[in-house]
């Protein structure tokens, strides 16, 4: 016979208590306005070359909360982060940013990813011009499976 304590039954209940109301704040939390709504490219609207530094901004609404956001270029990537508040824009949108320096001419279809949504945009790149030094692409950090499943819930 299983005899029980007062001070048992108060903290198998609390636990009890503290799990069903984190199961109903998380059924009820919507998450959809966070997420990706913009892929763009910075400096845009110019010429894209082989070797030539850019950046890849994602932007989610952030009234949504933080989320990470893979980024990649032809399905390859490029990294993944959690989005964060940028100086001087309005203060509703939260950014993931990665420096991309194309390696191969042609067309390429750059990606945002949070496991949920997906952005892309489309852009053809052109041989560097004779005389250029091209500029060293940064490690991709965030794109190993465990990164992608710890942050954000999905290996996928």
């Amino acid at each position: 016979m299983t005899t029980r304590t007062r001070l048992g039954n108060r903290i198998g209940w609390g636990t009890a208590g503290l799990a069903a109301t984190m199961a109903v704040v998380a059924v009820g939390a919507s998450t959809a306005s966070a997420d990706v709504h913009t892929l763009a490219i910075y400096p845009t609207g110019q010429t894209y070359y082989v070797g030539a530094s850019y950046e890849l901004l994602a932007t989610t609404v952030s009234t949504g909360g933080l989320r990470w956001v893979t980024l990649y270029d032809n399905g390859q990537c490029l990294g993944g982060m959690w989005t964060r508040p940028v100086e001087n824009v309005d203060s509703v949108s939260l950014v993931a940013k990665v420096n991309w320096v194309p390696s191969t001419m042609g067309h390429h279809v750059l990606t945002a990813d949070d496991s949920r949504t997906t952005q892309t945009f489309a852009v053809d790149v052109l041989a560097a011009p004779a005389g250029t030094v091209p500029a060293t692409p940064a490690q991709p950090s965030g794109c190993s499976p465990l990164e992608r499943f710890l942050n954000s819930g999905s290996a996928g």
